[in-house]
């Protein structure tokens, strides 16, 4: 069955204060200068870009079975959470990659999305780009992953940004000073609405 996650829009998020940009956020600049964004300082930023069941490895994921393709991992974010319906873990989860592979920046916007389910949803401007959309998701034995995707050629470059909610409802329970999922969820989908992408203007 798909499972398909409803990012809160971005004036929602504004209202939310452990989502706000605040001085107790921090920066990341990666890519060459080229991805710049703001993240929650009780995040830590990682290059660890490990698949699970039901996700592949690397910089940008494809749900279709489709080969990733060369490209760079440029930061991932995650952070494990108590579900809303109280069973097992959920991990929120952020990355960004890029490729400049020519044969990668040829397919940017439908590589990997030729599946039964994701379907497409409307372009979506960020930071000044605009980006194809596609919600996807997947279900086997107890995991659950449902994503929103984005992807764009900015500069002659594909870039993929995957926010990810993976559940697990047989795993251990998150510990006692997890968040609940709903506050963990805000902090990846605040970083998704501050990622700037290209040369500073």
């Amino acid at each position: 069955m798909s499972l398909f996650r409803y990012l809160l829009p971005l004036p929602l998020l504004a209202l939310l204060p452990f989502a706000n940009a605040t001085a107790a956020n921090k920066s990341f600049v990666g890519a060459g200068g080229n991805v710049r964004l703001s993240y929650a300082s009780s995040l830590t930023p990682t290059r660890n870009f490990a698949g699970r069941p039901l996700m592949n490895r690397g910089w940008r994921q494809m749900w279709d079975g489709a080969p990733i393709g060369r490209g760079v991992g440029i930061v991932r974010f995650w952070e494990l959470a108590k579900p809303t319906d109280g069973q097992g873990q959920v991990t929120e989860l952020l990355q960004v990659g890029f490729s400049r592979s020519a044969a990668v920046v040829a397919t940017c916007g439908t590589a990997g999305m030729v599946s039964g389910n994701v379907r497409r949803l409307p372009n979506r401007m960020l930071g000044g780009h605009r980006w194809t959309v596609y919600a996807s998701g997947d279900a086997g034995m107890s995991q659950q992953v449902s994503a929103t995707n984005l992807r764009s050629v900015i500069n002659g470059a594909c870039y993929a940004i995957d926010r990810v909610t993976y559940a697990v409802k047989a795993a251990p329970p998150a510990g006692r000073n997890a968040p609940i999922q709903v506050v963990a969820a805000a902090r990846m989908d605040a970083i998704l609405a501050t990622i700037k992408v290209g040369a500073r203007r």
